[in-house]
This record gives C-alpha cells, structure tokens and sequence, in this order.
C-alpha cells in the first residue's frame, strides 16, 4: 500500500509547461461551458465519487493532483443544463506525458507507484528502470499523476 504522506515529502511545486485544464469526459463543444456560468448548484462537484471536479473560471475541469478519472459517469448524469451528457463521452480524455529526467525508475530508484494505480496496464517497464506509456492503452484518466513522488507524470489536454 501506498503511504501518501511520505511520498508527499518529494513534492515539488511545478511551473509545467502542460498543466492547463482538463474537462470531464462528457462534453461535446467548449462553448456549451458557457451553460455552466448559469449553474447555481454545481452538483458535478458533488457527484464525482473521487472529488476531482474543480470551478475554474466557471467550469468544470478535472484536477488529478490527489486522484483519477474513473468515468463513473455521475457528473454526467447530475448536470441540469445537458453540458456534460453521457452519449459525448470521450474514451480518451489527456495525453499523459513522462518526464524521464525527474522519474525516479528512470534514474536508477525502484519505484512502480505510476504502474501500480494503473487499471489500464498502460505504463510498462522495459526492465525494472526504464517505464513507458502506451498511448494505445491509456485513457488519460490522471490517476498515475498524482501518485507520482517527484512530480515526473504531467498531461496535455487533447
């Protein structure tokens, strides 16, 4: 089991270079974000079973520093003006992207904390310090993001 609080103890603040926002995989045009602004109760915040729908400027966007994406569909099925629908959900929601430089495996440290949250087996290692994703198999749910101890897992919006 992963012990959070000591992981955290590499957290380093990051200025990346990718970090811009990433919406819920139920929408179909930006624009209908402007529904959104309207919204008096925000019930998409409530419904995501792992509280990772944040407001900004608005909108609802997802943020993966403490968790993941489990397309669970809720914030879908509690949105009363039809922004986030569940017939525009998106198999793919972010590019993740490793940063070699920063990953621990990748600098000779045993770690396997991205791989072992990954439901999707999209993060192989070829031999025990060299990981990649398999942009095949991943769905850019974020979960390997906030897991990461040195901050080496960053996304790109799609």
């Amino acid at each position: 089991m992963i012990d959070k609080n000591r992981r955290n103890l590499f957290r380093r603040v990051k200025n990346s270079p990718f970090k811009s926002f990433i919406y819920p995989p139920y929408f179909e045009k930006k624009e209908d974000f402007l529904k959104c602004m309207e919204c008096e109760t925000k019930d998409c915040l409530t419904a995501c079973e792992e509280k990772i729908i944040k407001i900004e400027n608005e909108m609802p966007v997802l943020d993966f520093s403490n968790s993941g994406c489990t397309f669970c569909d809720a914030c879908a099925q509690t949105c009363p003006h039809g922004v986030l629908k569940i017939e525009n959900k998106k198999e793919k929601i972010a590019d993740i992207i490793l940063i070699p430089n920063k990953c621990l495996a990748w600098n000779q440290t045993i770690c396997f904390s991205c791989q072992d949250i990954c439901e999707e087996n999209a993060i192989i290692y070829n031999g025990m310090f060299s990981p990649v994703i398999d942009m095949e198999k991943c769905t850019g749910c974020g979960f390997c993001v906030g897991v990461c101890p040195t901050d080496a897992i960053e996304y790109k919006p799609l």
